[in-house]
């Protein structure tokens, strides 16, 4: 059995649930409808109760004016009965002497006011007492005040006297108020519920436009739908934002058709020339030891080939690194152990190495096939004896430079394009995917890369990465996995 508070509680969800459920342009209107209302309500309730009070004043004030006037209760020397004897060219109202054992004397042609024990206690022991009632069915205000009186003979006495005017024109003019107040609320509950309508609709119009964009998107897949601009304010910046979203989804998309397009073209070289090698398998027999041998070891150059290829086009494919797996980086020992894998790999050439240590922040494995590309590019170009010089400074900047044929002026803007390779270079191995994929790397950790052509032949390579200010004292340097070897 549920409690009045449990019911309570579901209703309110309920209500909660409807209203998250209506329009936010609705909610809007109906936020700011409501509120320029509630404004306009206190501003009326105010003015109401000012005016009222005001009437009210007024009218108080008469009556103490004519309860303080030369109103003249004398005893009846006959009955010895107060008296009321008023001067006729005085302002109309109604008065009533309250003896103190409880009777009333009223005027002659006056009406009977009410009175009550306190009426009759003002008559004994004084004060005053001002009071809303009503006589004949008709509201008036009455003022009862004690006043002496004076007998022929000389003896004193009291009583109290009460003083009535009507409050018919006073109520009147309160209820014409009360219509034009209501009035004026409900004018201004239209003209609030309107405006707020005309201001949210053109405020909220970025959003439609961005609803629309964003559903039409999702059904044509047309990155090229862009919303119009609304300035500088919060829904125009969300327009920019949004606008510059689909700007970077479409080019994120051109280059992901560009690769698919580019690596399709590159394989179809190794494909091919692999699948010649294969069909010459069905005759075999015809071929002598040499043959056998010179084709399979060409199958297995081919193979290579494609796994190095796929596996530049699997690094290219994975874009940026996220934030979180991101860590801190020796530098210095990572590229020590990516020089000694060279001089394993290049043995015919002498690598020279210099550093200083630094930490920078990244992925270890992606630094780490940064490095290698660019030790195995320059490997590639040198000449059997020649000397490589690898330098790291402490502020993060690596070079490498070789002593080998150089790149033409025309080419140096190019180098770093996917599958672009010079003329020079189309009879070595590689895809032409090593330098767009150190580019990809650094530009991915806030670095710079750039390549020029060094005095006297060959080719100076610059990567710089920012490193970290503070480093932690005893780093351990952070093991770049393996997946680095398939760059040779």
């Amino acid at each position: 059995m549920t409690t009045l508070a449990e019911r309570a509680r579901r209703g309110m969800l309920s209500v909660d649930h409807r209203w998250r459920d209506t329009p936010i342009r609705t909610r809007l209107t109906a936020a700011a409808a409501v509120a320029a209302t509630f404004a306009i309500v206190a501003v009326v309730a105010v003015a109401y109760i000012t005016v009222h009070h005001q009437l009210y004043s007024n009218i108080d004030a008469q009556l103490r004016e004519q309860a303080n006037s030369d109103h003249s209760v004398r005893v009846d020397p006959q009955t010895f009965q107060p008296v009321v004897a008023r001067d006729p060219a005085e302002t109309s109202g109604n008065v009533q002497v309250v003896q103190v054992d409880g009777h009333t004397i009223k005027e002659e042609q006056g009406l009977t006011l009410p009175h009550s024990a306190r009426d009759t206690a003002i008559a004994r022991q004084g004060g005053s007492w001002l009071r809303t009632d009503h006589v004949e069915g008709s509201p008036v205000r009455i003022l009862t005040v004690q006043r002496p009186v004076i007998a022929s003979n000389g003896q004193h006495g009291t009583v109290a006297l009460q003083v009535a005017l009507p409050l018919t024109a006073a109520n009147s003019e309160l209820h014409k108020l009360r219509v034009a107040f209501l009035l004026l609320v409900l004018l201004g509950f239209g003209m609030a519920t309107g405006g707020a309508w005309f201001v949210v609709r053109r405020a909220m119009r970025p959003v439609a436009r961005l609803t629309s964009a964003a559903e039409q998107i999702a059904v044509t897949r047309d990155l090229t739908t862009r919303i119009e601009d609304y300035g500088e304010d919060e829904l125009g910046r969300l327009a920019s934002t949004f606008n510059g979203m689909l700007d970077a989804l479409e080019r994120s998309l051109d280059q992901q058709r560009q690769l698919i397009l580019d690596a399709s073209h590159e394989l179809r070289t190794p494909l091919a020339s692999l699948r010649t090698n294969v069909e010459v398998l069905h005759d075999v027999e015809r071929l002598t030891v040499d043959q056998r041998r010179s084709l399979l070891n060409g199958i297995v150059t081919q193979l290579d080939e494609l796994t190095g290829l796929v596996a530049d086009v699997v690094e290219l494919a994975r874009g940026e690194a996220p934030e979180s797996s991101l860590e801190d980086v020796s530098l210095d020992e990572l590229v020590s152990r990516e020089v000694d894998r060279a001089r394993r790999h290049w043995q015919a050439l002498v690598f020279r190495f210099e550093s200083e240590p630094v930490i920078v922040r990244g992925v270890p494995a992606r630094v780490a096939r940064a490095v290698a590309n660019l030790l195995d590019n320059a490997g590639k170009f040198s000449p059997p004896g020649s000397e490589i010089d690898v330098v790291l400074t402490a502020a993060g900047v690596l070079t490498v430079a070789d002593h080998g044929p150089g790149i033409p002026e025309e080419a140096i803007a190019h180098v770093f394009d996917r599958f672009y390779r010079a003329d020079e270079a189309r009879a070595l191995p590689g895809s032409g995917l090593g330098l767009s994929i150190v580019k990809q790397v650094v530009d991915g950790h806030n670095g710079t890369v750039s390549i020029n052509n060094r005095d006297g032949g060959g080719t100076v390579v610059r990567v710089s990465l920012p490193p970290v200010v503070a480093p932690s004292p005893d780093l351990p340097a952070s093991e770049p996995q393996e997946a680095a070897e398939s760059v040779r």
